[in-house]
């Protein structure tokens, strides 16, 4: 026997709804549709350490800029012309560190953060001047050393006078220690003021 609607019309087997009035004439089952799960956030980026001495990069950056400023110093030593220029380089080696440091980290540096790594450059650099003086003091304080720099030194045509002046720099302990004073200024002042300069400049990109 076919279906009727309640409207009296006459419906098709497995009919869901009137063709007449619309009513619907069986339940309909709906699918459940199980929300996909969101996906896990992203674990939070650690924050960058300070600059200082447990902070891996700043150390290898202030240590091969500090290299890099004593090589560069003791050849504009060796070229009167431009010794005038070792103040500038050793600033500029404050800015380079941090130029490098933020190539390698991606991270930007505060002022305060930069004159910190320029003063580990220059700390660095002061380290390595300590041992080079007390070398050659050691040596130094050998006659046969002393005369032999002598020779070495008229072989070249430079001044005797200037060979003076740096075998007394290094006679007496005061003499020595008025230079490990004037290095640790110079090594430490000025790479630190080029660091502050770097980050300040650099922050602007």
């Amino acid at each position: 026997m076919p279906e009727r609607c309640s409207c009296g019309a006459t419906l098709p087997d497995d009919a869901l709804f009137c063709h007449r009035c619309g009513k619907p004439q069986r339940e309909l089952l709906t699918e459940e549709v199980e929300a996909a799960p969101l996906p896990a956030p992203p674990p939070p980026i650690p924050a960058p350490p300070p600059i200082g001495f447990h902070n891996g990069p700043a150390v290898r950056i202030g240590l091969l800029a500090a290299i890099l400023s004593i090589a560069v110093s003791m050849l504009l030593g060796q070229l009167p012309i431009l010794q005038a220029l070792a103040p500038v380089w050793l600033i500029l080696t404050g800015f380079l560190a941090v130029f490098f440091y933020r190539r390698r980290t991606h991270q930007k540096l505060s002022t305060l953060s930069g004159a910190r790594l320029g003063w580990i450059c220059g700390i660095f650099g002061f380290v390595i001047i300590f041992i080079m003086l007390t070398m050659m003091a050691v040596a130094l304080s050998e006659p046969s050393v002393a005369t032999a720099l002598r020779d070495q030194w008229k072989q070249y045509g430079r001044s005797e006078a200037d060979l003076n002046q740096i075998l007394d720099a290094f006679k007496t302990p005061a003499s020595i220690g008025g230079r490990l004073v004037a290095s640790f200024l110079l090594f430490t002042v000025l790479p630190t003021f080029g660091g502050a300069i770097g980050a300040k400049f650099l922050d602007r990109d």
